[in-house]
């Protein structure tokens, strides 16, 4: 489980993309919105975390064991 807070004052686009460039899972979060997200369903790998809003853009990856 990987806890996301959205600290934007805008909808911010999740996706988690593996290493083949494949979108596993992908949400949307309300400004300032908490969100709890389930990757148990993942393989064990490398991911990427993509948040994207109108003005910004962050990556961060996360490996699952």
């Amino acid at each position: 489980m990987i806890s996301i807070k959205n600290k934007e004052p805008e909808v911010c686009s999740l996706m988690v993309v593996d290493m083949n460039g494949r979108v596993c899972l992908e949400t949307n979060l309300q400004p300032f919105d908490d969100l709890t997200l389930d990757i148990r369903a993942l393989f064990s790998g490398i991911y990427t975390l993509i948040f994207k809003t109108k003005s910004t853009s962050y990556s961060q990856q996360i490996v699952k064991y």
